[in-house]
């Protein structure tokens, strides 16, 4: 499904608030959908969390699958919280016997990503079990530290349990991935994609209360960009949020001039914001790290324009 022509580091989002989906007139320019990220690396489809945002992409999937008799997908899941897994259920690709896809994520309270989105899709709790549908579903449970890796074209991945040092190869894809525990209460994973030179990562559902952890940015530094949780205003956060497990605009400035990262995406927006709430925060964002800008549907991002 790729563009096999020449490579290509896309990316758009399909959902960018967190905690709950808010559609209405007062979400309409950023949008009301839960975390939802798609990059289209090399040869490969990568997604990004399963908020209520993946139903649309699932469809536009589906629609651009049609004269395929395969495709293969890889969906990265961060933690185990229903905003980020709304939408799983409802993701058209599932229910299609052309459909491989590969799925990620942390082991979490002692259950491991298959165990922890099968329920989602299985009764009591769903119509349809997840177990009888006719697409391929393989599950790969990650440790603390660990890469994903796809050479070249090459669908099925190498999983490692390191972070890898190496300088990635010519066509090869890479994903890392690093534990967090600043999310309660079980952590999230961070996800940092690297290929052609080029890097983002993916860092929602953190908090900085006690200020950022140097391992942490040392994972993200010089990254092209820097999508990160930027939940609440200061003084909200210093009213009622603290320890919620989500960061500030301040936080995620702080971060990015830290860092040293191209180009920051606040993302994960608080669901009673509305869109002037979060351009007040945009704006004040870029009076302390100028190359910022709020995550909203449809924005798209061509690391290799």
């Amino acid at each position: 499904m790729a563009n096999s022509e020449r490579p290509q580091f896309f990316i758009r989002f399909w959902g960018v608030r967190g905690s709950y989906p808010t559609p209405g007139p007062h979400t309409l320019r950023h949008g009301g959908n839960t975390a939802c990220v798609e990059i289209r690396v090399g040869q490969h489809i990568l997604i990004f969390d399963a908020g209520s945002g993946i139903i649309g992409l699932g469809a536009r999937l589906m629609q651009l699958a049609d004269q395929l008799s395969s495709f293969h997908i890889a969906l990265f899941v961060t933690h185990g919280h229903g905003d980020h897994l709304v939408g799983f259920p409802f993701f058209a690709p599932l229910f299609d016997a052309r459909t491989h896809i590969h799925m990620f994520g942390p082991r979490l309270d002692g259950r491991g990503i298959e165990e922890l989105l099968t329920p989602l899709m299985s009764p009591p709790y769903f119509p349809v079990d997840v177990r009888q549908l006719p697409s391929t579903r393989i599950f790969h449970t990650l440790g603390h530290n660990a890469s994903v890796i796809w050479n070249g074209d090459e669908q099925s991945p190498i999983i490692s349990e390191h972070t890898r040092s190496a300088a990635i190869r010519d066509g090869e894809v890479q994903v890392s991935a690093k534990f967090m525990q600043c999310h309660p209460l079980n952590g999230s994973i961070v996800y940092r994609v690297e290929y052609a030179g080029h890097s983002l990562v993916y860092a929602t559902d953190i908090e900085w209360r006690d200020g950022y952890e140097q391992d942490f940015l040392d994972f993200i530094r010089n990254a092209d960009v820097l999508i990160h949780d930027a939940q609440y205003t200061t003084s909200d956060y210093q009213g009622l949020k603290q320890g919620y497990g989500h960061s500030t605009v301040a936080m995620a400035t702080d971060v990015a001039a830290a860092a040293q990262v191209g180009e920051l995406i606040l993302f994960h927006h608080e669901p009673v914001y509305n869109d002037d709430q979060l351009d007040i925060m945009e704006t004040e964002a870029r009076t302390r790290f100028h190359r910022t800008r709020s995550a909203w549907e449809g924005m798209e991002i061509n690391l290799l324009a």
